[in-house]
């Protein structure tokens, strides 16, 4: 059973070093010749979060290249399952760059490999849909925490769990295609991994819960923690949290009622942890503000409503990085 990973980020890297480590046939595609280079050379090592080894894939236990190859490496082999590891805001371009090439033209196939997406936030599901229509795609929420050191090691910040299943009823009719074989894998490599039949809920569940702690992380320039550490943070964080439920139930979805107190056990569960979203700032990178505090806007407006936090914050966090145009 071959494995493709998109992205050699955190997750990437993570969830490729620990496959490989257990057997896994894996080919990791990277946005650079000289990470994969240096993946080819090294291998990859994943530390705990004391900063021992908890786990290695030496080099030639994977295969690693530039993303540019995958489509004439997986046409001269074809793989099972291909795990998007992008972020949001890079996912399209690298789901061109890979399956949408075997999708078109002369490298379709009659048995496309199922597909699974590991973004945050909401909306990719659709685009993916229309650029690779009739392929089994099914969307992943973890609760892994990790963060790359360099090119070849990443540190497991925490241990979580991952569910996977078929986004949105179009894809309800993939479930008869189980991928049991997928989530044994994803075991035997060490990861708790779930296959749901409610992945949806646990998208809007995480839709949540980053909209109100990234962001404010971002602007205040705090680990996750310190959102806890004054009552003005957290009736800011409640005033969020109220407007995007006020959303939800305009737009006819569900939550659950203890979804505050969730919010801060992961505050305090990740008390040190910094979001991706501070780390974007802080890296001058662009965030992915607009898939997770604009995919709540984006929810107000098809429902009717509106919603101002939201917008305020999607402003302030793009506000904080001026580019040229």
């Amino acid at each position: 059973m071959m494995i493709d990973l998109i992205g050699g980020g955190s997750l990437g890297l993570l969830y490729g070093g620990k496959l490989a480590a257990a057997g896994a046939d894996v080919r990791l595609w990277c946005r650079t010749p000289e990470q994969a280079a240096k993946l080819a050379s090294r291998g990859i090592t994943i530390r705990d979060a004391d900063g021992g080894t908890e786990s290695q894939a030496k080099a030639g236990s994977f295969f690693a290249g530039p993303l540019e190859g995958f489509a004439e490496a997986w046409t001269a082999r074809p793989g099972r399952w291909i795990l998007l590891m992008t972020k949001q805001k890079d996912t399209e371009e690298a789901s061109r760059m890979s399956a949408g090439r075997l999708a078109s033209g002369k490298r379709a196939t009659d048995h496309p490999p199922g597909v699974v997406c590991f973004q945050n936030g909401y909306g990719h599901m659709e685009k993916l849909e229309k650029l690779l229509p009739g392929w089994p795609l099914y969307a992943a929420v973890t609760t892994e925490g990790a963060k790359r050191a360099d090119a070849c090691e990443v540190v497991h910040a925490g241990a979580g769990t991952t569910w996977l299943g078929p986004a949105g009823r179009e894809h309800a009719r993939h479930m008869e295609e189980r991928p049991e074989e997928l989530v044994q894998m994803l075991q035997k490599a060490g990861f708790s991994a779930v296959l749901a039949n409610d992945i949806d809920r646990r998208i809007y569940r995480k839709l949540l819960v980053n909209s109100v702690i990234n962001p404010l992380t971002a602007l205040w320039n705090v680990p996750n923690g310190e959102l806890l550490a004054s009552s003005e943070r957290l009736r800011t964080m409640s005033m969020l949290l109220q407007e995007a439920l006020a959303v939800y139930d305009a737009s006819g979805i569900a939550w659950e009622e203890d979804i505050w107190d969730q919010i801060l056990e992961v505050c305090r569960a990740t008390a040190g942890n910094i979001s991706s979203m501070l780390k974007d700032v802080r890296n001058g990178a662009e965030t992915e503000i607009d898939w997770i505090n604009g995919a709540v806007i984006g929810l107000a407006n098809q429902a009717g409503v509106r919603a101002p936090l939201h917008e305020l914050m999607v402003g302030l966090v793009k506000g904080l990085s001026i580019r040229e145009e």
